[in-house]
């Protein structure tokens, strides 16, 4: 931390002064203040709606990724019975990039989808949702809605579709590390005016009972980063559908892969000036902290509440069945001389196909992102974003994992430049 963080400084007071009251925090308290504190947040202050200044989503590297996304949305509206209102719910709009090119998108549709949809955006900063108004401000004719979380409780039962873009990973995680004793869970101390982390038993049994519904056995030395907090969103949103879909686009594996012994250290990342590192208690509330989802859990979760999973494939996948390739521009040879107008728009070409390459190329964020799709109520699963790319058939949706450990660049999940 430097001298010219205040905010960082008066997060880490606050953290310090709850260790002493309590004594040593679990991480995921820890975690919960640096990224959610009312006024020190990560994301409160709108540090972390993914514009570049630490890391770069998928909305913020190229508008297809809206585009595209808005065409499942319309085949979504569609398999519901094109009902007269339907709703796009998205939490954590981040700079609202994804709602300025998800809306242009859906407002040329000539199917009667736009006249339905009614697009809400759940975001509790004021300063990112400041952000995402003035993003969208004269950008969209069709009715656009910020609504907090418990607006959204009370419209429970509606149709539509309930989306999550890099949201679930930053929940707070539950460190567990694998003794001869038995698992231990990482906390958060004060000792000689530095925050270090202590090990104790697990916090609560909610802990023991996720590792056991997950089948987590860790071994000697062996870490695991436990978000208990997603699959409980998870059941609440399933809940709040009378009929739709909920889909989620994120880093993650399913639990076999995700606490396979292979994999030692766990998947939890800092993130700070697109750079990554595992200097987790270091600038409090100026860095971001993120964890690989477990997606059987997030399954698991869904149908203990009365949904089911649709599909579960890569972004590359759910992108290309999407149509990714029908928006790269044709390919350009050199200008002549004289020509630097067509230079600079071969150029602009250029970079707009390297963009949308990033979206859907394996070795980049293609199969870096997960695509889960969970239906609630009558809605069928033959869904274009999960039918084989090539061929249009409903056949292999569900992807298989990848080798066991961090990321293909070493990262857990973000676009880092």
């Amino acid at each position: 931390m430097s001298p010219s963080d205040p905010e960082s400084g008066a997060l880490r007071s606050l953290i310090e002064a709850e260790i002493a009251r309590r004594g040593p925090i679990p991480f995921a308290r820890f975690m919960e203040l640096c990224l959610y504190h009312p006024r020190h947040g990560y994301y409160t202050r709108g540090l972390g709606g993914g514009g570049g200044r630490d890391y770069l989503t998928s909305s913020g590297v190229h508008e297809a990724f809206g585009i595209l996304v808005a065409r499942q949305a319309e085949e979504m509206w569609h398999r519901a019975g094109r009902p007269e209102r339907f709703f796009f719910v998205e939490f954590g709009p981040g700079e609202g990039r994804f709602a300025a090119d998800f809306l242009q998108a859906a407002g040329r549709s000539r199917g009667g989808f736009a006249r339905a949809l009614r697009y809400l955006l759940v975001e509790p900063s004021p300063v990112l949702q400041a952000r995402q108004r003035a993003r969208l401000q004269g950008r969209t004719l069709l009715p656009v809605e910020w609504v907090a979380e418990d607006a959204i409780e009370r419209r429970k039962g509606f149709e539509g579709v309930i989306f999550a873009n890099e949201v679930l990973d930053a929940f707070p995680v539950h460190r567990l590390v694998g003794t001869p004793e038995g698992p231990r869970e990482v906390h958060v101390d004060h000792r000689d005016g530095r925050l270090v982390e202590v090990m104790a038993p697990p916090s609560s049994e909610a802990v023991g009972r996720f590792m056991a519904e997950a089948g987590v056995v860790l071994e000697d030395g062996q870490e695991a980063d436990l978000n208990l907090a997603a699959p409980c969103w998870i059941a609440w949103a399933i809940g709040l559908l009378a009929r739709g879909y909920l889909l989620v686009i994120d880093y993650g594996h399913e639990a076999r892969e995700l606490y396979h012994p292979a994999r030692r250290r766990g998947t939890l990342l800092a993130y700070h000036r697109h750079r990554t590192s595992e200097a987790f208690l270091e600038r409090p509330g100026e860095q971001d902290l993120t964890a690989h989802l477990d997606f059987t859990a997030l399954q698991r979760a869904a149908e203990q509440a009365g949904g089911r999973c649709l599909g579960l494939t890569t972004q590359a996948r759910f992108l290309l069945a999407l149509g990714a390739l029908d928006l790269l521009g044709d390919p350009v040879g050199a200008p002549g001389p004289g020509r630097e107008g067509e230079a600079v728009d071969a150029l602009r070409r250029h970079q707009e196909r390297e963009a949308l390459k990033d979206l859907v190329l394996p070795e980049r964020m293609g199969d870096r992102f997960r695509v889960l799709v969970l239906g609630a109520g009558e809605v069928t699963r033959d869904l274009r974003g999960l039918s084989e790319p090539w061929t249009g058939n409903p056949g292999a949706v569900h992807a298989g994992p990848a080798a066991p450990g961090r990321g293909v660049d070493g990262t857990a999940g973000h676009e880092v430049a």
